[in-house]
């Protein structure tokens, strides 16, 4: 065993000596074989011995040892490495966790930073935009009213325009037929006085004949008279026979004059106007209202053929619509036209009715008035005589304009569901009406004047083309109203004294400032309660404090008196007609 441990050694000797010759330090290239020699020697030796077998199964147990021992290193190492790559995988994951949070974080901000970049440009084009837009705003606002105020000043100069060229159109036709009228006077009179010398012979020289003629008659007539009353009284007979000679003379005469009177009615009822009708300018034979050839006749023995004209005070608007009106009746009737129905309407004593006679006048076309109120007493005879009148309205040549007052009164609401607010006599003249008006024509136009247009049926409604509100009038048309009453009620009347206060501009503006709610009817009405109370007093003088103390005494009985009185009319007729008082 001693010696195989030393051939062990030997060996391991010899190989240590060929490591360290191979691939020692020294490198000179000198080569020490005796440890080969040792070693071969040693081998030799543990040939020859008899432990050379264990000797070799030992070598070959530490060599596997070593190998398990370097297997087992290498796997130490290996699972080293491995715990290093995970651990490295481990901090490189935590690296890169922290390195993608850190991204993310960054581009977070980045985001946001760059969102409140995007933010602020984005609003700070929105405030550049408001602005551009409130400039352009501006811009065209200002543009706007300068336009506006180009097309006002234009319209102004256009309406301007339009009433001058009016009021000289006016003035002009005045004048044309004021010349006309004078032309047309001129000659007549010129005519009438060249004939006056021949009428006046040829009257004189006949008025000669019939007085010779008559005086012969009479001498004749007296000589028969003398001979028949000497025969008359002597023969008793006789005188029976004159008796009833003049008795039955009597008699006829009686008879003829009522059968005279019978016979100008029918003629009256057949060629004059309608009953309903209470004003015309048209041709009647009798001329109801002091018109037609008897009735001016008539009334020139009355004293009543002097024509009155009425100046009416409207506002402006209205004055204006009235020329526009009466320009379009006169030159549809000249173009053949369909005529337009008008409807008036407005609080009491406000101008309706006047309006309607001054549009009528004025316009050189017949008229005709009439009352709602009269429609209802005729009962059912009312239909035939609405009928009548406008068969005769048909008949004129030159056009008429039919105003009916007070059409409320048989105009109003009550058909259909309605039927129990209205008769049947007032449905039918209803019916006749609207069938009479449902057409265009240019033979009439209707004006109606309603203080409560809410109550007139719908279809009478329709039919209007026009409508015009009378309102209370404004402070510039009481101003005129007053300075026209107080000409016409008080200056002119010579044995009334006015005080010069009284008439100043400065208290009628005052009094048309007191006044204001008052219709033009109740102006009229007060400044005639000022005459009244300078003949009352017996002074023969208006003053001042008299005046302010019939101004005040109007003013509180017309707030008592004149609204609610209307607000009961209008209350009246809206239950009449079915209509709720909410929605008038």
């Amino acid at each position: 065993m001693a010696d195989f441990g030393s051939a062990l050694k030997n060996i391991q000797a010899a190989k240590e000596a060929g490591a360290g010759g191979k691939g020692g330090s020294n490198i000179s290239g000198s080569f020490d074989p005796t440890a080969l020699e040792r070693g071969a020697k040693a081998l030799k030796e543990l040939d020859g011995s008899a432990n050379a077998k264990l000797a070799f199964e030992t070598i070959r147990s530490q060599e596997m040892t070593k190998q398990k021992e370097l297997q087992a290193q290498m796997e130490k190492e290996q699972t080293a490495r491995a715990e290093m790559s995970l651990r490295r995988s481990q901090v490189e994951g935590e690296e890169k966790r922290k390195t993608m949070a850190a991204s993310e974080d960054q581009e977070r901000r980045t985001a946001q930073y760059k969102t409140q970049l995007e933010s602020e440009l984005y609003q700070h084009k929105l405030e550049d935009q408001q602005k551009q837009n409130e400039s352009w705003l501006q811009q065209q606002q200002q543009q706007f009213l300068r336009q506006e105020e180009i097309r006002k000043r234009n319209e102004q100069e256009l309406e301007e325009q339009r009433r001058r060229t009016m009021v000289e159109q006016a003035k002009l036709d005045q004048d044309t037929a004021a010349i006309r009228a004078k032309a047309e006077t001129e000659a007549r009179t010129k005519q009438e006085r060249e004939n006056a010398d021949v009428r006046i012979r040829e009257l004189r020289a006949s008025k000669g004949e019939d007085r010779q003629t008559q005086m012969e008659s009479i001498q004749a007539i007296m000589g028969n008279f003398s001979s028949g009353i000497n025969n008359l009284l002597s023969d008793k007979q006789k005188m029976y026979n004159l008796g009833a000679v003049v008795a039955l003379s009597a008699l006829g005469i009686y008879a003829a004059k009522n059968s005279t009177k019978v016979a100008a009615t029918l003629i009256e009822r057949n060629m004059g106007k309608p009953p309903l009708v209470r004003e015309t300018s048209k041709f009647s034979l009798f001329g109801g209202s002091g018109r037609g050839p008897i009735g001016n006749a008539m009334n020139f023995f009355r004293g009543k053929n002097k024509i009155t004209t009425e100046k009416i005070i409207l506002q402006d608007e209205l004055q204006t619509r009235l020329d526009w009106t009466t320009n379009s009746l006169v030159n549809a009737k000249k173009n053949g036209t369909p005529l337009r129905h008008v409807l008036l309407h407005g609080p009491p004593g406000t101008g309706k009715t006047l309006f309607a006679r001054t549009l009528a006048r004025n316009s050189g076309l017949d008229y005709a008035i009439m009352s709602g109120g009269d429609i209802g007493p005729l009962g059912k005879d009312a239909v035939d005589e609405v009928n009548k009148m406008f068969k005769w309205a048909n008949s004129t040549s030159k056009g008429m304009i039919l105003f009916i007052d007070e059409a409320e009164a048989f105009l109003r609401k009550g058909r259909g569901s309605d039927s129990a607010n209205i008769s049947e006599n007032a449905r039918n003249v209803l019916s006749a009406f609207l069938h009479h008006t449902g057409t265009e024509t240019d033979k009439f136009a209707v004006v109606l004047a309603t203080n409560v247009p809410q109550v007139l049926d719908r279809a009478v409604l329709d039919r209007i083309d026009e409508s015009f509100l009378f309102p209370r009038p404004d402070q510039k048309s009481r101003i005129a109203m007053v300075k026209q009453y107080l000409e016409m009620y008080i200056q002119s009347k010579t044995d009334i004294e006015v005080e010069e206060s009284v008439v100043s501009d400065k208290n009628i503006e005052l009094m048309a400032t007191k006044m204001n709610g008052m219709s033009g009817r109740q102006i009229a009405k007060t400044v005639l309660a000022f005459q009244s109370a300078v003949f009352g007093s017996g002074t023969k003088k208006l003053t001042q404090g008299l005046a302010d103390t019939i101004l005040e005494w109007k003013l509180a009985t017309i707030e008592d008196d004149a609204d609610s009185m209307e607000a009961r009319e209008g209350e009246k007729l809206l239950k009449e007609s079915g209509v709720k008082s909410s929605s008038y």
